[in-house]
């Protein structure tokens, strides 16, 4: 067995000279190097040793080696997380087993190295020699790329099908599943994979049409749809193999809950454009605002609820307040945030997002603490990563990685226009008190107005539009407890400007946040109703002939009652609701679960 010795501290080579003919010379005698005949597969083995730079072994336990290739040509690459062996971790020691993708293609690799990761974060080695030498008497693999997640993933489809009896439809609905899962996980710690389950979605919705067609799907079927994907995940540069919350979360879906699900599950009706919407679901893992029984707590498995109907939903939004930060500042964690968007993404089966709340950012302890500087802010970044918007996972439309998107459902002329109305900066005073916390100021600005304007409501006059807001925008729905609305009437004109089909300009008055706004519906617009929580209680006003609904909240507290548990361990702990659109009928049949009382409305 070939031994390979890595020292990541001093380790060096020269920089390539030539970046658009790259190639590494492996003169010096330092180098690592490892020759094999092409379609070897698992016996040619290397034991790889990592130390540091005065010789110690680098302590590699919670560490997985990867084996990334760029095979000669330069049109393929391997990334391999599958077929490592730790035989000593705390001595820096593992083994290797070359898979045989690895010897697809003769000739010299254009790079080989082993990036160790661990938590999301890796260090690399040096690159090592990989000559690969011609095998004229046999012939085998057909050039690909080969990334191990995705290959085993394909590999279980082809299982599913034999294990479901020729039941394509029971094969599929698992396999995508899993397809949502292993996206999820690969984007988790990965930021810039331009993957979205939307491609992934109209491959298999391909698929499923030609076996329904011909009734038999062959090998070569599968893979001229499948191989395009493995194309577009071999842009990841950095994967780690997290492990899926799922369904396990917080203990998973609760008994209380169980009946009820299915009940909901039959009131929805399949002939509608069906979305979902959660709202205020204040996930915390302490006692809080809302409760000394920790009724927050819970709050994160409410979101398995409505993942347990997602399968027949068109599409999702997690409309703000997502997570609480009435606990003590020094105690908030942002990875509350991160576990938020892992388990909506996660457990979800349909296209989804989710919006900001005037919670989410902890900017509730500028003015309840006192707090200054900004170290306790959770800035829009991370939002970015956690919610997912820097990788439009599934081919929502944003600007840039603004919390705010719009998407189009497939074939269904529906467009859902997600609204941050808290782009508050985090800018202070001369005290170092932050001068706009979103915990009392929702604000809209100029940039966010004219992307609604001149992109996401510039739609089709068969498409109907419906939107989702966290603070309800002002002067609609009663009783708003936020008082310092930052364009909110610019917005409210816009809308209105879009149900009449006018042109013109809007001038904002404000002058922190100015705004100038022109626009232009050559046609009058579809506005099925705009959808917020932030209130706590269920809401309906039309105002100009627009729907406005403000949605309960999915903690088991209700706001007039501070602190209570009355709804706590009841079915009632939990609410959020389906809103179904008939187009032709121009209705909307809003059904509850949990709290709440359906709805019905026209528009």
């Amino acid at each position: 067995m070939e031994v390979m010795t890595f020292n990541i501290d001093k380790d060096r080579r020269n920089l390539v000279d030539d970046k658009q003919n790259f190639s590494i010379d492996f003169h010096d005698s330092k180098y690592n190097w490892l020759q094999a005949r092409q379609y070897e597969e698992s016996m040619r083995q290397v034991e790889v040793h990592v130390v540091h730079g005065d010789g110690s072994p680098v302590d590699l336990t919670g560490m997985n080696p990867v084996f990334e290739g760029w095979l000669p040509e330069g049109l393929y690459r391997i990334i391999d997380a599958k077929h490592s062996v730790m035989i000593d971790a705390q001595n820096g020691i593992f083994r290797f087993d070359f898979p045989a993708p690895a010897f697809q293609i003769a000739g010299s690799y254009k790079q080989a190295f082993f990036r160790l990761m661990k938590d999301g974060k890796s260090v690399t080695t040096l690159e090592f020699s990989l000559d690969v030498m011609a095998d004229k008497v046999i012939s085998g693999l057909v050039p690909s790329d080969y990334i191990t997640p995705f290959e085993d993933l394909y590999d279980k489809l082809q299982d599913y099908i034999t294990k479901a009896n020729g039941d394509f439809d029971v094969a599929m609905t698992q396999w995508k599943k899993d397809v949502a899962n292993l996206i999820t996980e690969l984007n988790a710690d990965v930021s810039g994979i331009n993957l979205t389950i939307t491609e992934i979605k109209t491959q298999l919705s391909a698929l499923e049409d030609k076996i329904k067609a011909d009734g038999l799907a062959t090998t070569a079927d599968l893979n001229a749809l499948v191989n395009p994907l493995i194309e577009r995940i071999s842009q990841l540069e950095n994967y780690n193999s997290a492990v899926s919350i799922g369904t396990d979360v917080g203990g998973g879906i609760r008994d209380i809950f169980t009946n009820h699900i299915g009940n909901m599950r039959s009131r929805i009706n399949h002939d509608l454009v069906n979305i979902g919407m959660i709202n205020d679901v204040h996930y915390t893992d302490r006692d809080t605002y809302w409760g000394p029984d920790s009724i927050a707590k819970t709050g994160i498995t409410h979101i398995l609820n409505l993942a347990s109907v997602s399968d027949l939903l068109d599409y999702a939004v997690s409309v703000g307040d997502n997570t609480d930060d009435n606990a003590d500042s020094s105690k908030f964690s942002e990875k509350r945030i991160m576990d938020y968007g892992t388990t909506w993404f996660t457990a979800l089966e349909c296209p989804s997002a989710i919006l900001i709340g005037n919670h989410d950012d902890n900017s509730s302890h500028a003015l309840v603490d006192g707090v200054t500087g900004d170290d306790f802010i959770v800035k829009d970044s991370y939002f970015a990563k956690a919610y997912r918007q820097n990788i439009n996972l599934f081919g929502e439309k944003r600007n840039g990685d603004s919390n705010y998107f719009y998407y189009d459902i497939p074939n269904k002329k529906v467009r859902v226009i997600g609204i941050d109305d808290y782009e508050n900066p985090h800018t202070f005073d001369d005290n170092g008190k932050l001068k706009y916390p979103r915990i009392t100021n929702s604000i809209i600005t100029d940039a966010q107005l004219d992307w609604l304007a001149n992109d996401a409501l510039q739609v089709p006059s068969d498409t109907h539009v419906a939107i989702f807001i966290h603070c309800p925008i002002k002067g609609t729905t009663t009783d708003n407890p936020t008082n310092i609305c930052i364009n909110h009437d610019v917005l409210k004109s816009l809308l209105e400007a879009y149900v009449s089909g006018t042109n013109g300009t809007l001038v904002g008055s404000n002058s922190d946040f100015p705004t100038s706004v022109k626009y232009s519906f050559t046609s009058k617009g579809n506005l099925i109703g705009v959808f917020a929580g932030h209130v706590h209680r269920d809401d309906y006003k039309q105002v100009n002939g627009i729907n406005y609904v403000a949605n309960l909240n999915s903690v088991g507290s209700d706001l007039p009652r501070p602190g209570g548990k009355e709804y706590f361990n009841t079915s009632d702990e939990d609410s959020w609701a389906v809103i179904g659109v008939d187009k032709s009928k121009r209705h909307v049949k809003l059904i509850k679960f949990g709290r709440g009382t359906d709805m019905d409305f026209d528009y």
